[in-house]
């Protein structure tokens, strides 16, 4: 068996465009799982008690359902009546996805941090909101960094499962590559690389940020 990689310096401009797409749905899939789990995780614990369990049965379905089930559902399912496209179904089902996840970190976080400081916070004149916001929040946050920073790397991982619904992203653009070149090997190989240097590097992040943390925690 040889090796042979010039096909994958021709199509590694390819490669670079789906890895370029993969970073752009990590980040909009990052903000919004993000954001999007803090708010749920907010609502369901102080903001309005008769939305908590239809939260909790949001967290709980994305969490016990696989992913590329998810993307199906919503791509081919909900398909027959609304055509969205690709790329939008998979920054949503990953948004969603991860949500659940990172909703269920901050409800943990947020009752770790001591009641006490609550009322502190309202005998010093603030009000409900603003202590949420001002003192809950931010400590809840800072808390959670390990395991967001944890999520959010496998979820750029799980960016690849986004070529199952056609989403252009690095493994999809390396099908084509494959299809003309016939060489898989070498560029799976290529791909594993890649991906690993990319955890690399939010590992190092990750770390830098503990680090710059943990002094508040």
């Amino acid at each position: 068996m040889e090796f042979d990689f010039g096909p994958v310096i021709t199509y590694f401009p390819t490669l670079l465009q789906g890895l370029g797409v993969g970073f752009l749905v990590a980040v909009v899939v990052a903000f919004m799982s993000i954001v999007g789990g803090l708010v749920v995780a907010v609502i369901s614990i102080y903001i309005n008690k008769f939305l908590s369990w239809p939260l909790r049965f949001f967290i709980w379905l994305f969490m016990t359902t696989p992913l590329l089930l998810q993307l199906y559902f919503l791509y081919f399912g909900l398909g027959e009546w609304i055509l969205i496209p690709a790329i939008m179904v998979g920054i949503l089902g990953l948004g969603f996805h991860y949500m659940a996840y990172n909703a269920d970190i901050f409800i943990a976080t947020i009752k770790s941090v001591s009641g006490g400081q609550y009322e502190a916070s309202r005998s010093l004149g603030f009000g409900h909101g603003a202590t949420i916001l001002y003192i809950i929040v931010p400590q809840a946050f800072i808390r959670s960094i390990p395991q967001l920073g944890n999520n959010m790397i496998l979820m750029v991982k799980d960016t690849s499962v986004l070529s199952a619904i056609g989403v252009a992203e690095l493994v999809y653009a390396s099908q084509y590559a494959i299809s003309v070149s016939f060489r898989p090997f070498e560029f799976f190989i290529v791909i594993a690389v890649l991906y690993y240097v990319i955890n690399i590097f939010m590992e190092l992040g990750q770390a830098w940020l503990e680090r710059k943390t943990a002094y508040r925690r």
